[in-house]
């Protein structure tokens, strides 16, 4: 899978779906536009997605969208890969244990390879909440 070009834009369409309604710029590699971007794409083999990029105030739209989607979908986990995410804002955490809090019993969040900012936070915040499991290898 490649990323696309730098200043591009596109949506994520899951499975025969419309899409998760996250349309993204991707900042060109050593740009000075200092409006970060988020992009999303599917995980293959296994319910989830991949993230690369930032969760914060430009990009939060994307991330509670794609939240959302995982909040309708039936499986018990559902894996966001964000070892390509440099950072998570505290509202973008906030909307994390959120969307976990909207997950019925037995289901979860698995969040591989969080940014520190993520990690410290929900320990912080959200200590051994049900619905999130954070996965550092």
């Amino acid at each position: 899978m490649s990323f696309p070009r730098a200043g591009t834009s596109a949506v994520v369409h899951k499975r025969g779906e419309r899409g998760l309604n996250t349309q993204y710029r991707v900042p060109a590699a050593g740009s000075s536009d200092p409006v970060p971007g988020l992009a999303v794409f599917p995980l293959s083999g296994r319910n989830g997605v991949r993230a690369a990029g930032e969760v914060v105030l430009t990009t939060r739209a994307i991330w509670e969208g794609v939240l959302e989607q995982a909040v309708r979908e039936d499986e018990d986990v559902y894996y966001l890969e964000l070892s390509d995410v440099t950072f998570v804002d505290v509202a973008g955490a906030g909307a994390l244990a959120t969307a976990a809090g909207q997950l019925g019993d037995g289901r979860r969040f698995v969040v591989r390879r969080p940014p520190p900012a993520l990690r410290r936070t929900l320990d912080l915040l959200w200590p051994d909440h049900a619905g999130i499991e954070v996965s550092v290898s």
